[in-house]
């Protein structure tokens, strides 16, 4: 659906000294306008149509004009054309070119009067036809409801495009029932297809999928190597001695000494590996949640900022009910800590906006809030917990090994004693080689094992949320529809302020409107597009024959709530000056200077203080931004008024009948 187009700015607004910011932007690469010289009629005519309803009629024109050179000749393309021609437009700043393009049209359509776009153009000449050429005629009340009823025949969405992009039926003798229509459309269609639940959406960037946590590498080396071989090695040798000593002295008692003795050590060092892994992990886990690691070293000092504020934001949000703020912060400081810095690791590619990763900290938010709800968060793992069998079996063979141990070794100690004592030596300190390699190299290769286990589950998790992130974001709003609610906007503005005033339709001879985005908004555009802005400040000019009505207000566009209004009349005479720079770059600043108000100056820019150096995307979108504001017909208003006062009234007019007559005479053949 189309939107009004002459009264729309998306352009920064500053009083005095004052300077707009932005809390977040982001430019869409899908659903944008893209389209090169290459690509078929078609292609080219439908992005034309779309800059057409988003009210950039310049880039509409040039679009629909190659189109049709290159072969997409048909009525739709004719119509729209013409509505291309017209839209935004004041009569007398028609070219030659372009009233014969207009002359062409309307003979086109007159051959293919069956046809529903031929139709529409049709109507479209009709309703110029119908028109007052000059001050002292009278409209025709007969004519006009033939008019009417030509017009009532067409589709709605004909209709829609019509009163959408040519501002001249909004004057003359149609001016009632098209004021009517129009506003009657705009409190239908202002919060329809769910707006306030899907307009935050296109703010939102696109999400970077959950990235695989790879699991720090198994950290053993040569020496741990080393230490549980040759240790092992030591013990069984000495060991062995100690046996072969024992067994020379009475061999029939260390047999059972000795089978009791290897029965014990093998049930002490398997239970208690379990037991101290159990213990490690237990460990590891606590660690976790109550050591702050420091900061990972980073390639993006700006990226690890925007990560440290995401993760201070969310994790201030997702806090247990009737837990102080600071509390959860403390609890959580060290799995805050050390997820921030296992995101950073994961994105810390320079070209990594941090806002596209903003659902994940969220995401890990929320969970460690659930998980400290649920226990989870500071309970024992669950592969940490021994079994009672076990522990009973580690303290009975350990009972066992220090009563048949010394045993043993007295045996051998009485047949050797001197070999015996360097042996025992050698199976202590064997024994504590071999225990500090294995449970190096043992604990190492579970620590890895768990690790492995820990990141896949996290990252089914995380790709769990990506999905369901995904699939809210998919009803996103086109930068049609966003078009679309905002002149609804600007609609509901001037019926509002009509009523305040007890003005009626025909009081108004010209409206104007500046719209501004409010500072610390969040911004987004497609490709090639012009800026959306979640907040506005909006600035009417209502023209009346006693003088300007001009009310400010601020317009949250995600609620579509209005805010404190500032109203201030004026007659045209007040108007001291209207200083106009028209930078070569597409900036255009406007400075209106009033005798009752010699401070009240304002200023227009197509972008804003400080923005960094534009890319090519960036210069198309500035010149649509300023295309789709209908800027130029606002400034030429002011500047009118400005230069001629109340006298431009009359004069506005007399050009305007004059473009009429040239139109309509080229219409006409």
């Amino acid at each position: 659906m189309s939107a009004e187009p002459q009264d729309r700015t998306f352009t920064n607004v500053a009083d005095g000294n004052a300077r707009v910011g932005f809390q977040a932007q982001e430019v869409h690469i899908e659903g944008g306008y893209h389209v090169s010289d290459d690509d078929p009629p078609e292609r080219q005519f439908e992005v034309g149509l779309r800059y057409l309803e988003i009210s950039a009629p310049t880039e509409a024109r040039e679009l629909i004009r190659k189109a049709i050179a290159r072969g997409y000749q048909n009525s739709r393309a004719d119509f729209y054309l013409a509505l291309a021609l017209l839209s935004g437009r004041t009569l007398q700043s028609l070219t030659d070119q372009e009233l014969a393009q207009l002359a062409h049209v309307r003979r086109s359509a007159a051959q293919r009067s069956e046809d529903p776009w031929a139709r529409g153009i049709n109507a479209v000449g009709s309703l110029l036809d119908s028109l007052p050429q000059t001050t002292a005629e009278t409209p025709d009340p007969a004519a006009i409801g033939v008019v009417v009823k030509e017009f009532e025949s067409l589709t709605p969405p004909l209709q829609e495009s019509i009163l959408n992009h040519l501002e001249v039926f909004l004057a003359g003798p149609h001016q009632d029932w098209t004021w009517q229509r129009t506003f009657a459309a705009a409190r239908r269609d202002r919060t329809a297809k769910d707006r306030v639940e899907r307009v935050w959406k296109f703010f939102q960037p696109k999400p970077i999928p959950p990235r695989e946590v790879p699991p720090p590498p198994i950290r053993t080396d040569a020496a741990d190597f080393l230490r549980a071989s040759g240790g092992s090695a030591l013990f069984l040798v000495a060991s062995l001695w100690v046996v072969y000593c024992a067994w020379s002295h009475s061999w029939l008692r260390s047999a059972g000494y000795l089978t009791v003795a290897l029965g014990a050590v093998v049930v002490v060092a398997r239970t208690g590996f379990i037991i101290k892994l159990a213990q490690h992990r237990r460990w590891v886990a606590r660690q976790r949640l109550t050591f702050t690691p420091q900061r990972a070293p980073t390639q993006s000092d700006r990226f690890a900022s925007a990560m440290d504020s995401l993760f201070d934001r969310y994790f201030r949000r997702y806090l247990p009910q009737d837990m102080a703020r600071e509390a959860w912060l403390a609890e959580t400081a060290g799995i805050r800590q050390s997820l921030r810095n296992e995101l950073i690791e994961l994105y810390r590619e320079q070209a990594v906006d941090a806002r596209r990763v903003a659902w994940l900290v969220r995401f890990l938010a929320s969970d460690v809030k659930r998980r400290w709800l649920s226990g989870e968060l500071k309970a024992d793992p669950e592969n940490s917990r021994v079994p009672s069998s076990t522990r009973a079996a580690f303290g009975t063979a350990v009972f066992a090994l220090v009563v048949t141990g010394p045993l043993l070794l007295w045996q051998a100690f009485v047949e050797a004693p001197i070999t015996t004592v360097i042996a025992t030596v050698g199976v202590v300190a064997g024994a504590r080689l071999a225990v500090r390699g294995w449970h190096a190299t043992l604990f190492e290769h579970h620590r890895y094992q768990d690790d492995l286990v820990r990141v896949w589950q996290d990252y089914e998790d995380r790709c769990s949320a990506y999905d369901r992130w995904v699939r809210k974001l998919e009803s996103k709003p086109t930068d049609e529809e966003m078009a679309h609610w905002l002149d609804c906007d600007r609609k509901i503005l001037v019926q509002d302020t009509l009523r305040h005033y007890r003005l009626s339709a025909q009081d108004v001879i010209a409206h104007a409107f500046i719209e501004a985005p409010m500072p610390g908004c969040k911004r987004a555009r497609v490709s090639r597009g012009p800026w959306r802005y979640s907040r506005y400040k909006l600035l009417l000019f209502l023209l009346t024959k006693d003088g300007v009505r001009q009310v400010t207000v601020t317009l949250d566009f995600e609620t579509t709530g209005f805010g404190d209004q500032q109203r201030l009349t004026y007659q045209y005479n007040s108007v001291v000056a209207a200083h106009v720079v028209d930078a070569r770059n597409g900036e255009k600043k406007l400075s209106l200077t009033l005798t009752n108000n010699p401070r009240d100056e304002l200023t227009i820019t197509g972008e804003w203080p400080g923005m960094p150096e534009l890319g090519d995307d960036d210069r198309i979108a500035s010149q649509v931004s300023l295309d789709a504001s209908g800027l130029e017909r606002t400034l030429h208003v002011l500047e009118g008024i400005a230069a001629e006062g109340k006298e431009w009234i009359t004069h506005e007019n007399r050009r305007e009948h004059a473009g009429l007559r040239r139109l309509v005479a080229a219409m006409e053949g």
